[in-house]
């Protein structure tokens, strides 16, 4: 299956110099076990992206964070859609490898991510699943080095509308002035 973007995400990073240097062991969701590869993040929405980003933190984002990057990333990718109910019947996986912190399902995302590249190489740019902080609105995308996405930086800070947004309609505190 093949989704189109836009997709957003919070990035300490602009797109332009991006490290794709994979992490020795795994940080998050979708990344690598055996640290063969670099997995990047990224929602359907900037509120999306902002919402998985900050959620740990209690919704605060922090006065540092001003100058890190919104980035919007532009394309179409072909993908191992987890939103799928088939899919997770072919893989024999549960709704959980999406959401779950536990074990064993957040050792069966990591190595889902070295299954699904090591099976489909290029052919395959990333996996979509379902967010955490917003089923209804905001498909997650955990993608790889060569999907083919152009991206786009601004400072977090001068995203005026987004951060109002957030502080009014989702309870967000940001900790600097914009």
């Amino acid at each position: 299956m093949s989704i189109p973007g836009p997709f957003s995400r919070v990035d300490a990073q602009p797109f332009a110099t991006w490290n794709w240097a994979p992490f020795p062991a795994p940080h998050f969701r979708f990344d690598s076990a055996t640290g063969l590869w670099r997995v990047r993040y990224a929602a359907r929405s900037d509120e999306g992206a902002a919402r998985e980003r900050y959620r740990d933190s209690g919704s605060l984002i922090p006065a540092d964070h001003a100058t890190h990057s919104l980035v919007t990333l532009t394309g179409r990718v072909r993908v191992l859609d987890l939103r799928q109910e088939r899919v997770l019947d072919e893989l024999h996986l549960d709704d959980q490898i999406s959401t779950s912190r536990s074990d064993p399902w957040w050792d069966a995302a990591h190595r889902l991510t070295d299954s699904v590249l090591e099976w489909l190489g290029e052919h395959v740019h990333g996996i979509a699943y379902r967010s955490r902080t917003t089923p209804e609105t905001s498909t997650n995308l955990a993608f790889f080095a060569h999907a083919p996405l152009a991206g786009t930086s601004v400072p977090l800070g001068t995203r005026s509308y987004l951060l109002d947004r957030l502080v009014l309609t989702r309870g967000f505190t940001v900790d600097f002035a914009y």
